[in-house]
């Protein structure tokens, strides 16, 4: 009889075991990036320091190729997050799409134009007559260079439109006179005799939605916990990238170990001090606005087509600057 119930202890406990540790298993969250861009370094600071891990969630990260492909894995049920333009989920919506926007990752512009150090180029009216390469469109930094060129009434200036990561090539061979860029290419080039002629960071001063974390509607519904885990997990990380830079920097390096350390490190820099990386994932009304106006001056919104209310859900972001 004492053997019948040490057995039968025994396997109960070894049931309240198995029921632990089915408890305790994390859950797996897919995400698609546009790229393995710099620009996204808080989402790899949540998954290089563990901070997904510590909301119970292990975390897939899949490079789509574009911010298009990465919002269709998400619309196919390929993935459950994408990160890229916020106005890539807007457009998708606008074609019968169910999405919305629910964290920031990166809130100013990360572009730069440059020039070589000894041009007459010092500035945006110094664009006059010249030749700008940029990336072939779509690319946000392309957009800003227009509508900023249309805003100056710099109708002479003439763009060379070449693979996004390439800009500074037809400056180097002498077919521009300047370059808009983003990171890591910007220290690339300041590295190498350049200056910044014109700063878009500076310009909207951490005050634009450039990327964000978009989901379905439906798992907003359906697996809010799902959500809030992932927006906190990324809140962790930009907290933590703002209070030690050095962890920034160290998975920065890790995660694009064929760039020399001291041009990773200073990109990191740049982007942390001129409000690039968010301190929170809320995005603003004001951020999202920035964005959505460049669409409405490029044609592809209408206005009044698109509400903020329409493309954004705080609510998770703002659970996590909370106490």
């Amino acid at each position: 009889m004492k053997s019948i119930r040490k057995a039968s202890a025994a396997a109960l406990l070894c049931i309240g075991c198995f029921g632990s540790s089915v408890a305790m298993a994390a859950e797996k969250a897919v995400i698609y990036q546009a790229f393995q861009s710099i620009q996204y370094l808080p989402l790899y600071v949540a998954m290089g320091e563990g901070l997904f891990a510590k909301r119970g969630l292990e975390v897939q990260k899949v490079t789509a190729g574009g911010g298009a492909q990465g919002v269709a894995a998400v619309i196919g049920g390929h993935a459950d997050f994408s990160l890229q333009d916020p106005m890539t989920a807007v457009l998708a919506n606008l074609k019968g799409a169910s999405l919305t926007n629910v964290a920031m990752v990166v809130a100013g512009v990360p572009v730069w134009t440059v020039a070589p150090a000894n041009s007459p180029i010092n500035s945006i009216a110094d664009f006059k007559d010249r030749t700008i390469s940029t990336a072939i469109p779509p690319s946000t930094s392309t957009y800003l260079l227009q509508n900023l060129l249309k805003e100056k009434g710099l109708s002479s200036v003439k763009l060379n439109t070449v693979a996004i990561g390439t800009e500074i090539s037809p400056v180097a061979a002498g077919r521009a006179d300047a370059a808009t860029l983003y990171q890591p290419q910007v220290e690339q080039a300041l590295a190498n005799g350049y200056k910044i002629v014109h700063d878009f960071a500076k310009q909207y001063n951490g005050v634009y939605a450039f990327s964000t974390i978009d989901t379905l509607k439906s798992t907003v519904e359906k697996k809010p916990q799902l959500v809030q885990s992932f927006v906190a997990g990324i809140a962790d990380a930009e907290k933590l990238m703002q209070s030690n830079p050095e962890v920034a920097y160290k998975v920065a390096i890790a995660e694009f170990p064929q760039l020399d350390p001291a041009v990773v490190r200073a990109a990191v820099k740049r982007l942390l001090e001129q409000k690039v990386y968010p301190a929170t994932p809320v995005i603003s009304r004001e951020a999202f606005q920035a964005g959505l106006d460049l669409q409405i001056a490029i044609g592809n919104v209408k206005p009044g087509q698109v509400t903020y209310e329409s493309a954004v859900d705080n609510s998770f972001a703002e659970k996590t600057t909370k106490p």
